[in-house]
């Protein structure tokens, strides 16, 4: 069934019918007034994901997110699946936003009691079986439990709307199981790897050096995964545990204001020193996961948290 929505999208301001990409070079360090654009879109996104995360679902809309999906215009945004599933673990949802011509898949993030459980799954499982591409348990249970249903619809709007963009999108948790959704997808369905972006916050590491490489190289350059300055949780789990390593594109938020690094694009394990694993890990505070330029709104918290 599909929903119609009138909300989520006024507050990122797009003007501009059709998905607009963000340029961003590796290396490079972005003023915030430079970066209007970039946070657009990050805010446009982080709004997916809260809903995700808010357990939307289509008998009920947006009335679950508060404050993240109020807006006094109208967009018209369509909300086409929510998936709320206890074993393995997972929730989400897929939109379609015409006006900026998108396909949306967003995870939730770390909003139910058990989902901790999820989370601290960090025994790696083959990505590939028989291959040396290991990823945290806990996620790939959560995205292989549903992944068959979303590639079902994902490919019937990718069929019904041939000219959009399919962007994977999720904060924290979400994001992870957002990339890891991703990569699955591309390496199934046809067309979709010229058609996809990934937007991820607060993500934390996935996989292995083996998984990282083959990640950056599928998905690499269409990945823009922003971290929030002392955001602790993007140093999870630690890289001496499993060999853990990030993928590519890191979008550094620098501060609050929204100056913006973008890490230099990783090979093997060797993330960018002056992005976010610049800032030592006793200087984080879960403060900044929980505030990408303002996002999850504050009556985020009061939302249900539930088994």
């Amino acid at each position: 069934m599909t929903y119609m929505l009138c909300s989520l999208l006024l507050c990122v301001g797009q003007t501009a019918h059709g998905y607009q990409d963000v340029e961003l070079v590796p290396g490079q360090y972005y003023s915030a007034s430079e970066s209007q654009h970039a946070h657009k879109m990050i805010q446009r996104y982080m709004r997916y994901s809260t809903a995700a995360t808010s357990f939307v679902d289509t008998s009920t809309g947006w009335t679950a997110c508060g404050q993240a999906c109020v807006s006094p215009d109208v967009h018209d945004v369509m909300l086409n699946l929510t998936w709320h599933v206890d074993a393995p673990l997972s929730d989400g949802l897929i939109a379609v936003h015409h006006r900026s011509q998108e396909i949306v898949v967003s995870w939730a993030g770390t909003h139910r009691y058990r989902a901790l459980v999820a989370d601290m799954s960090v025994f790696p499982q083959p990505y590939i079986p028989g291959a040396s591409t290991h990823v945290h348990g806990g996620f790939l249970d959560a995205v292989r439990g549903v992944i068959d249903l979303v590639q079902h619809h994902v490919e019937h709007l990718m069929s019904d709307y041939p000219d959009y963009m399919v962007i994977f999108t999720g904060h924290s948790k979400g994001g992870a199981e957002a990339a890891l959704g991703a990569l699955d997808l591309v390496r199934r369905v046809d067309g979709l790897r010229d058609r996809v972006r990934v937007w991820t916050f607060g993500q934390p590491r996935v996989g292995n050096e083996q998984f990282a490489a083959l990640y950056n190289q599928q998905l690499g350059a269409r990945t823009y995964r922003v971290t929030s300055y002392a955001d602790p949780v993007v140093a999870m789990p630690p890289r001496f545990l499993f060999d853990y390593c990030h993928h590519n594109t890191e979008v550094w938020l620098m501060n609050r204001e929204g100056d913006i690094y973008v890490g230099r694009n990783n090979t093997g394990c060797n993330e960018d020193p002056h992005a976010s694993s610049s800032v030592d890990f006793y200087d984080r505070s879960i403060q900044w996961h929980k505030d990408y330029l303002g996002l999850p709104p504050l009556d985020h918290a009061t939302a249900m948290f539930s088994w």
